[in-house]
Parts: C-alpha cells; sequence; structure tokens
C-alpha cells in the first residue's frame, strides 16, 4: 500500500512536516480525532483530522493506515536491535556456565587454602618439637659439663 493517495470530494493538503507514525498532536494544538472517509474512492477508509479543520488553517490530515504501516515499521526498526529471546538465553547460559566454573574454581581453592593450613599447623608443631629437642639436648650437655669439672 502506497503512502500517497488519490482523493475525489477531499481536499487533502501534504505536509513535508507531518509527524511520522500516530498523529498525537494538530498543529494547532488540537488532539487529531480519526473519522470514516466519505469518497467514492475510498468509502468508510478511517483517517486522522482535526476538529478544527474547516477554519482554514494548516491542521493534520492522516490515513489511519498509513499511520498504522509508519508505526509497525518503526517498531519493527525499534525490536531489530533487540537480541532475539533465543539469543538471550544462549548468552544467559553462557554466564550461567561462567559462574558455575568460577564457584568450581573457588571451591578447589578452598579445599587447597585448608591443606596449606594443615600443613603449616603441622609444621608449626613440628618446628615446635625440634626447638624443644634442642633445649632438652643443650641441657644435658650443660649438666654434662658441670658435671664433670
Amino acid at each position: 500500500m502506497s503512502d500517497s493517495y488519490s482523493l475525489s470530494n477531499t481536499s487533502q493538503v501534504e505536509y513535508e512536516d507531518a509527524e511520522y507514525g500516530i498523529p498525537t498532536v494538530c498543529y494547532c494544538g488540537e488532539r487529531p480525532r480519526l473519522e470514516p472517509s466519505f469518497t467514492r474512492t475510498n468509502p468508510g477508509r478511517l483517517f486522522y483530522t482535526c476538529q478544527n479543520r474547516d477554519d482554514g488553517e494548516c491542521h493534520i490530515w492522516k490515513w489511519w493506515d498509513v499511520a498504522m504501516m509508519e508505526e509497525l515499521r518503526a517498531l519493527k526498526q525499534e525490536t531489530y536491535g533487540c537480541p532475539s529471546l533465543k539469543r538471550m538465553r544462549e548468552i544467559i547460559q553462557v554466564q550461567r556456565d561462567k559462574i558455575a566454573h568460577l564457584y568450581d574454581i573457588q571451591s578447589k581453592n578452598q579445599m587447597e587454602l585448608e591443606s596449606l593450613k594443615v600443613l603449616i599447623a603441622n609444621k608449626r608443631d613440628g618446628i615446635a618439637m625440634e626447638l624443644k629437642n634442642v633445649f632438652v639436648a643443650a641441657f644435658v650437655l650443660l649438666a654434662m659439663i658441670i658435671y664433670l669439672f
């Protein structure tokens, strides 16, 4: 369906700066309304117009179906850049997999940390035992030196 139509028995004023899509306000500031066409070529076809259209000033005039097609094109362009639901689910699944991998790494690191804590505790006990043995040996040696002299 083309955006320009020939009309008989109606006067259409085409504006280069007319609103794209559904008009929300007329050039005079009034809210556009829908009316049916009473022409032989477009009987019953709806169009946007203004209640003040007969005052000789510039007012909005646009076919309803043309406005709707423009709205749909705009909506299509708007949603074209949005990823599909399937693609968003795929992205979420990839993120979930990455999070699960990070949890695995964190769990392994936590187990390794616990084993290192045990090793350090055992080392501390070993060092304390070695120091105790050194002190005992030094005490025995000192006692032997004192006994001999």
